[in-house]
């Protein structure tokens, strides 16, 4: 031990000696441990400390122009090893690791004109974890704390730019594992597991002015967690309680889209919950008739006769103009998703993503329709010399002229019991700023739930009580309605199945409601409310089902073609059969 503390000081010295800008300092405690720092181009610092027997500390360091590379390393135990590679400069990093057996790989790449530099903290007590970070460009900053036994954390960070990527990784117990990709900056991620083989992924592309934010807790054992945001402007959170759950969220955001916000709490075993969000835009671009199909219907144009003015009318089409198409944006996308019991899936898709329709648009322009005559000249005799221009007031018919904004999408789904499923689909596009916003709340076993909404003033909520019970809602909004659909469904019992289907007018500013409750067994219920071209506003129709008993079936079918219908069918017994139909 005294050969090998003598041989790092002269190292060490050495390094000072052939350059004044490299600073290394090495101290071993212990025997048959081994050190290497390599140093070159000046402003360089790297510390290493080993106390016990066979660690292993490798450090290299170079081209740091004015930002330096520094470099700490601690290790306490037996046949620990840790490698450091500095480039660049403008790179910290920092390595503490006491145990047996653990590894730590920390590779950075700086740059100097980085407001920030790279940072890198791993710290791992325990027996045979494995810390694996690398970093370019700068503005990176990462802390990995492991406790236990074989957890290994990975992580990525590249292409900052101007922006910062932070994250942080902290895993408690045994075979735990953590990955993380972060890249483009404006990204923040933690990662916290308590227990045995849990695993989270997470993967983060950011953009200028808007920002990733992401957290993963677990506590238990063998949960899973993936996570991926693009764009910017999300917001994801998991929770997971217990073992053997899973979780998988993704978030998509550009430039024109708005939010995606996501939350995903699991409590029990063998949970499943997946959330896919999206919003998206684009920005306005100019076109003409090649591009865009426009064509003018109609014009007039003015010219000059004889001296005087005089109106003359022209057709013209299909004429190539230039026009500017309006941009489009996302709205904003939440989920939220509470599984309490045991095998429970739950999916939740949302899509918000900004559209053109067909509209007319209005044009101006000025047209050479002829040449100036003269009273004198026996016929029309062109003077070319004196071109005569008109005006031409037109109306193009535009595929892209009409600009539709991606409709809110709010989602919650409640699950307490075992093997209840849940999927709701959500998206569509609106001229107007509307929502989506859908409720399933499951207690019990075996509960089925289905929901579809599309292009705003969509309400829905289902509740189902029990074992077996079945739901299925579908509601849909033309882009340019002001019709409002709402549903709500309710069952207490075992094997209920309820059926709801809205279809709203375009040109109506009416309502749609339906309303399903049953309580007892084997009920089944089915409503279908539709409404066609309406000559007046303020069509409406309303349907209501309630059933207590068993054995009951009712279908109600409403079709409003000029007027309102309404409908209330309440059953009290069992083996009760109502069948309603209004045209």
């Amino acid at each position: 031990m005294r050969m090998l503390t003598t041989l790092a000081v002269l190292l060490a010295t050495t390094s000072l000696a052939s350059a004044a800008s490299n600073e290394s300092f090495i101290l071993q405690a212990g025997s048959t441990n081994h050190a290497i720092a390599g140093q070159t181009g000046g402003n360089n610092k790297q510390g290493t400390v080993q106390v016990g027997r066979g660690n292993s500390a490798l450090t290299a360091q170079s081209a740091a122009p004015s930002k330096t590379n520094e470099s700490g390393v601690l290790q306490i135990g037996a046949q620990n090893g840790a490698v450091a590679l500095q480039t660049g400069g403008n790179n910290k990093q920092g390595t503490v690791q006491g145990g047996v057996r653990n590894f730590a790989v920390t590779s950075q790449k700086g740059r100097q004109s980085a407001a920030n530099p790279n940072n890198s903290t791993t710290a791992q007590f325990g027996a045979f974890n494995g810390s694996i970070v690398n970093q370019k460009d700068g503005n990176n900053k990462q802390t990995t704390l492991q406790v236990g036994g074989s957890n290994f954390a990975a992580t990525s960070q590249d292409n900052a730019g101007n922006n910062k990527n932070t994250s942080s990784t902290t895993q408690l117990g045994a075979f735990n594992s953590a990955l993380v990709g972060q890249t483009g900056g404006n990204n923040n991620q933690t990662t916290l597991s308590v227990g045995v083989g849990n695993f989270a992924a997470t993967s983060q592309t950011g953009a200028a002015g808007r920002t990733n934010e992401l957290s993963t807790l677990q506590f238990g054992n063998f949960n899973r967690s993936f996570a991926g945001q693009a764009g910017g402007g999300n917001d994801q959170g998991t929770l997971q309680f217990g073992y053997g759950n899973l979780s998988a969220t993704g978030q998509n955001a550009n430039a024109q889209g708005a939010t995606n916000s996501a939350l995903t709490t699991q409590v029990g075993i063998g949970n499943k919950a997946i959330t896919l969000q999206s919003t998206k835009g684009s920005p306005s671009f100019a076109a003409n008739d090649g591009s865009a199909s426009g064509s003018i219907t109609t014009s007039k144009a003015y010219w000059n006769i004889f001296g005087t003015h005089q109106p003359g009318t022209q057709s013209y089409g299909p004429v190539s103009f230039p026009y500017l198409a309006p941009a489009v944006y996302g709205g904003v996308n939440a989920a939220t998703t509470v599984q309490i019991g045991k095998g429970n899936s739950a999916l939740t898709v949302q899509n918000s993503e900004g559209a053109r329709a067909p509209g007319a648009l209005s044009y101006t322009d000025t047209l050479k329709v002829g040449y100036e005559y003269k009273s004198t000249w026996v016929g029309p005799i062109p003077n070319p010399d004196k071109p005569v221009y008109g005006t031409i007031n037109a109306t193009a018919d535009l595929p892209q002229a009409v600009a539709l904004k991606g409709v809110n999408n709010n989602a919650a789904t409640v699950q307490v019991g075992k093997k209840n499923a849940a999927l709701t689909l959500q998206d569509g596009v609106n001229i107007a700023k509307t929502s989506n916003d859908s409720l399933v709340a499951q207690f019990g076993d075996k509960n089925g739930a289905l929901v579809s909404q599309q292009n705003g003033l969509n309400g829905q909520a289902t509740i189902q009580l029990g074992d077996r019970n079945n739901a299925v809602t579908l509601q849909k909004n033309a882009p340019v309605s002001g019709t409002v659909n709402a549903a709500a469904t309710i069952q207490a019992g075992s094997k209920n199945r309820a059926f709801t289907n809205q279809v709203a007018n375009p040109l109506v500013g009416g309502l749609n409601g339906s309303l399903v409750a049953q309580f007892g067994n084997s009920n089944t219920a089915i409503a279908a409310q539709t409404t066609g071209l309406q000559p007046m506003i303020g069509a409406l129709n309303t349907q209501a089902t309630v059933q207590v008993g068993t054995g009951n079936y009712a279908v109600t079918a409403q079709n409003s073609a000029t007027v309102t219908n309404t409908s209330v069918t309440a059953q009290f017994g069992s083996h009760n059969v109502a069948f309603t139909s209004q045209h």
